[in-house]
């Protein structure tokens, strides 16, 4: 089973949208998927449930729950091949947990917006579970990308100076990503994201 936590601790980066579509690419390309919120606002749990996706999803109030425990009970039930995890924003101990139990961690960066002014708070908490954890991999992934060629660019100045690999597929979300919540996702440039992280 393999675990992708999608974090950013700034608020509005796209992190449910990259988990929603990522968990429905995955699940269309065979593999038994589950997606685990732990945003309070259930955005996730609520967008699978009204696109009707078939998707299980579960709200974990993380201040209550042992996630490391729960992620190592699915591992032995053996029953889904990838779990996705959807962070809140400005939830550091949710960020590193995600982390310290993720395969794959997914930092979703809007260009032309505040996301690289806090880029170093996630940066830091992941560079921490790297200090534990130094197989996990983690990857960025540009969205509201594609109108501004020149903001994008500097996006990816910014993000570069992490350290991290940046993804080769841009995520526009503008016109249908923006008003794709609660429906079936159908964005072709998540599965590019899909292929690439699964290379």
């Amino acid at each position: 089973m393999k675990v992708y936590g999608v974090t950013n601790v700034k608020g509005g980066a796209g992190k449910t949208h990259t988990t929603v579509h990522l968990a429905f690419q995955a699940a269309a390309h065979g593999q038994r998927v589950a997606v685990l919120d732990l945003d309070p606002t259930r955005q996730s749990v609520n967008w699978i449930e009204v696109a009707g996706l078939g998707i299980p999803a579960l709200h974990i109030d993380i201040k209550q729950a042992d996630l490391e425990a729960y992620i190592a009970q699915l591992r032995d039930e053996g029953d889904f091949d990838a779990i996705f995890i959807d962070t809140p924003a400005n939830d550091r101990d949710a960020s590193l947990e995600t982390l310290m139990v993720s395969d794959i961690a997914i930092i979703p960066v809007g260009v032309g917006s505040s996301d690289t002014g806090m880029l170093g708070t996630t940066e830091r908490q992941v560079k921490r579970a790297l200090q534990l954890r130094p197989d996990l991999r983690p990857y960025i992934l540009i969205n509201r990308g594609k109108f501004a060629p020149a903001r994008e660019r500097q996006t990816v100045e910014e993000c570069e100076k992490t350290g991290f690999p940046i993804l080769e597929a841009r995520i526009p979300l503008r016109g249908d990503y923006q008003a794709a919540a609660g429906n079936r996702p159908d964005g072709h440039h998540y599965a590019q994201v899909w292929r690439e992280l699964n290379a």
